[in-house]
């Protein structure tokens, strides 16, 4: 449903109003852990954004904890979504059903083979350990579509868009202000309908940048999504499109119970990483205070506290240095302790790395450690996005496979769209952490078929489905579906196995009958 530039700037302000309370959050997030990616909206270009950062923990860990999350959940260069049949597709129809939806798959997730989707999705994991991502997932333009290019992918600060939040707790609404060259709009909206305004505008001073509205919001009614793209000056968007799922991915990492906006591992570790910053930042300016030193020097009038700078290398004005009249005219002041200062700044970097699961083996100068601890480490990283890994899954994962799924249509490289619900047609996630967690699953059925082995012997097939548990376990680790036979091609190599047992049996029975007796003229014709 399209809607009017005033209904989307009411919708758009209330958002704006609860953006508003949780900036500060956000705020510090950005100062102390991932300075570059605030938009440049406030602090414009050529900010050097690291004023305030004396240590580099939280920055370090956020990236290697951004890098670990796409690499478990959209590893680069792999197949980490596809689609299965559901759970109603008659067993008989589900193979060839499946060999299907694989070839979809392959051509789906051939869009996610790029640097750009890459590059996006790692911005996009960044802005998450603050709270919230912002990623936009479009179709090509034509001449992106003549090189080949279907879809593009681009990141977003998460502070520039406003987030609505729905009925059961999911996004409705997104509102992204961005501004645009007033020559390129007519190359972003081709069909655009531009009002006089506007155009006259884009006429005049086509390098000045404009304000552009790109708003999308779901429509309870028809199920739909509508992009409404507008000037602030105009009463109707200049550009709506309609999309079946959405081109936003927004995931929030955790979400305090009414907020809309989400709380990562950087704001549940922020006064861990203000502690350290501000602890960092003493030792410093005490380790420059024993280097260089603060001294006392005699003077016959009062000492001034207002005037004493407390600085490396400063002077103090005081009455006597100790020892009378015949003490010292210079002295220096004792040095900090700086031991102690280094216990408290290791343990608030491990507690850091922690929250923002940087969880690195140790270095190889390191002390040595055995392999049971090591092995110990990685079980409990493979815990680690347990609580959050239903939200990243169903904000990032799932959405993204569906809505490659209508890039695809939309572009008629594929014969139909599919209708996901998960009961006919369902989307199948095998990333490494689900298929680490499938695999957990599966261990306990591959115990089960060697314990039938184990007892039932040559009759385990009679509770045991061999072949149907292997195709299963191999569908659930994500293996291409082209290393598995169909039914047909199981049935061929059926026939041709038993040809060959049949012609072995055969040889073997021709092997072992007598030789034939000779025919009873045999000596008369010998002689003869």
């Amino acid at each position: 449903m399209t809607l009017t530039v005033k209904q989307l700037k009411e919708r758009r302000t209330q958002a704006g109003q609860e953006w508003a309370v949780l900036k500060p959050l956000y705020d510090e997030g950005y100062d102390f852990a991932i300075p570059f990616r605030r938009g440049i909206r406030e602090t414009g270009k050529g900010d050097k954004r690291v004023n305030r950062i004396f240590d580099m923990t939280a920055t370090v860990s956020a990236f290697r904890g951004a890098g670990r999350l796409q690499q478990d959940f959209c590893p680069p260069g792999e197949q980490w979504v596809r689609f299965a049949p559901g759970p109603l597709v008659p067993k008989r129809e589900r193979g060839p059903l499946t060999k299907h939806l694989a070839n979809i798959s392959e051509v789906t997730s051939s869009l996610f083979q790029t640097g750009e989707w890459d590059m996006a999705c790692h911005e996009m994991c960044l802005d998450l350990q603050l709270g919230t991502g912002a990623m936009i997932m479009d179709d090509g333009s034509e001449l992106d579509k003549k090189r080949g290019v279907l879809a593009r992918f681009a990141s977003v600060p998460a502070e520039e868009v406003l987030l609505e939040l729905g009925l059961f707790g999911d996004i409705i609404g997104r509102f992204w202000c961005r501004k645009v060259k007033a020559r390129l709009i007519k190359a972003a909206w081709p069909k655009a309908q531009l009002s006089d305004k506007l155009a006259r505008k884009i006429a005049e001073k086509p390098d000045a940048e404009l304000e552009i509205h790109q708003d999308t919001t779901f429509d309870y009614e028809t199920g739909r999504w509508t992009l409404h793209c507008s000037h602030a000056g105009d009463e109707l968007p200049f550009w709506t499109r309609d999309y079946r799922t959405s081109p936003w991915l927004t995931p929030r990492y955790f979400r305090v119970p009414g907020e809309t906006w989400g709380r990562g591992p950087i704001l549940q570790a922020m006064p861990a990483i203000k502690t350290l910053n501000k602890a960092q930042e003493l030792t410093l300016k005490a380790a420059a205070i024993a280097m260089l030193g603060i001294y006392t020097a005699v003077e016959d009038g009062v000492f001034n506290p207002a005037t004493s700078v407390v600085a490396p290398g400063q002077f103090w004005k005081v009455a006597r240095n100790g020892g009378g009249v015949m003490g010292p005219t210079i002295a220096r002041l004792p040095e900090p302790r700086l031991d102690l200062s280094n216990i408290v700044l290791n343990e608030l970097r491990m507690g850091v790395q922690s929250a923002l699961m940087d969880q690195s083996l140790p270095p190889d100068g390191a002390a040595v450690r055995s392999a049971t601890e090591i092995l110990e480490r990685v079980k409990r990283l493979a815990s680690d996005h347990q609580g959050a890994a239903g939200r990243l899954v169903h904000e990032i994962v799932v959405p993204a496979g569906q809505r490659a799924l209508e890039i695809c249509y939309d572009a008629k490289v594929i014969p139909n769209m599919i209708e996901i619900d998960q009961l006919l047609i369902k989307t199948q996630v095998t990333s490494p952490f689900a298929t680490a967690r499938f695999a957990a699953r599966a261990q306990a059925g591959v115990q089960w078929i060697e314990m039938a082995m184990a007892i039932a012997g040559p009759y385990s097939d009679l509770v045991v489905n061999k072949v149907e548990a292997l195709i299963d376990v191999g569908r659930g680790l994500g293996v291409p579906e082209n290393w598995i036979p169909s039914d047909q091609e199981r049935e061929a190599i059926t026939s041709q196995v038993r040809e060959l047992v049949a012609k072995v049996l055969a040889a073997g029975e021709t092997a072992q009958q007598p030789p034939a007796a000779p025919p009873a003229n045999a000596a008369v014709g010998a002689l003869a």
